[in-house]
């Protein structure tokens, strides 16, 4: 009896990806040699990462060998997060975004939550949904993971802070957000009272004129 299993493994937006492996590989094993392979997933948390029988929502056991799992050539694997996402897309012809004043660089809004903050390293749950990387940004340190989030209802735009310590205010606004806040064109966003300004803008259609640099 052969000991390895050629099979089919979908890697995220990396479809068909063909590698053989020992029918007594655990999934867990696999899990780590797939992260070994693919330079752009954080291997630094294994466990935020499953494998899945394609069109099956629970993941296949970690402890158990390819061969207890009874998985065949045929049959296809996907590799994603363990757990759903909690990103939804935005759709529909108005485009979102957020520019950094100081540096004008820009950032497209492409799903909502939406989150302004800066990565963390041990949750690839919240990097999934950051979509306004301050950490690169002179005072960016000084910006909490979770800062504030955009969200859509109604094809209206609101931002809420997260951080009570790291506060956010609105154009001229003296006080600090405190609930949720509706957007509109050239509302200013201020970071605390001198970390960064921040400008909403909605545009129809092509790209306003930029690097483009916040697209996930």
């Amino acid at each position: 009896m052969d000991e390895y299993i050629e099979i089919s493994i979908d890697v995220f937006d990396q479809l068909d990806q063909r590698v053989k492996v020992k029918k007594t590989l655990t999934v867990d094993v696999l899990v780590q040699e797939i992260l070994k392979e693919f330079d752009d997933l954080d291997r630094r948390t294994p466990q935020a990462y499953g494998l899945f029988l394609k069109g099956v929502a629970k993941p296949l056991d970690g402890s158990k060998t390819i061969d207890q799992l009874d998985i065949h050539a045929q049959d296809e694997l996907v590799f994603r997060y363990a757990r759903s996402s909690a990103r939804e897309p935005l759709h529909g012809k108005t485009r979102v975004y957020i520019l950094e004043e100081s540096t004008h660089k820009l950032f497209e809004i492409q799903w909502q939550p939406a989150i302004i903050g800066r990565p963390d390293a041990a949750d690839p749950f919240h990097n999934e949904l950051l979509a306004v990387n301050m950490e690169p940004f002179r005072e960016g340190r000084r910006v909490s993971r979770k800062h504030a989030q955009i969200t859509v209802e109604d094809g209206q735009y609101f931002i809420e802070s997260l951080a009570s310590n790291n506060p956010i205010y609105l154009n001229d606004e003296t006080e600090p957000v405190t609930q949720k806040r509706r957007l509109q064109q050239n509302t200013r966003i201020r970071l605390g009272r001198d970390i960064a300004v921040l400008t909403f803008l909605l545009r129809e259609g092509a790209d306003p004129k930029s690097d483009g640099g916040g697209k996930q």
